[in-house]
């Protein structure tokens, strides 16, 4: 268990599969996704960006979000937190720790534009 500031909630969201020509690829169709509720988290601001490159205008936001170990979470998973939808880019990280509780660092980031 994380520590007692640790108190907010995300949803983890999961596509269902289909096979595509032969290869097994996320299906996001609202009837095969599924949705788990994981409490305790602590989500935490990351990294924010602006393109002005003349052909997007668009944002890159980025979250971390520590939560408990065990947490269901896998990479490709959407993750819901604040109100704003994020993808986990990479791996969900666990962290073993000898001086504090063991978790789990997703670093989830959204594009808009």
């Amino acid at each position: 268990m994380l520590p007692s500031w640790c108190s907010q909630s995300i949803t983890r969201v999961r596509p269902g599969t289909k096979t595509v020509r032969g290869s097994v690829v996320p299906d996001w169709d609202s009837t095969k996704v599924s949705e788990l509720t994981i409490t305790d988290c602590s989500i935490q601001p990351a990294s924010t960006s602006l393109s002005l490159d003349g052909r997007v205008l668009g944002l890159n936001d980025g979250m971390t979000v520590y939560c408990p170990e065990n947490s269901d979470v896998q990479a490709g998973d959407h993750i819901v937190a604040n109100g704003q939808t994020y993808e986990i880019k990479g791996e969900p990280r666990v962290w073993t720790g000898a001086f504090t509780r063991s978790h789990v660092q997703l670093n989830l980031i959204r594009w808009e534009g």
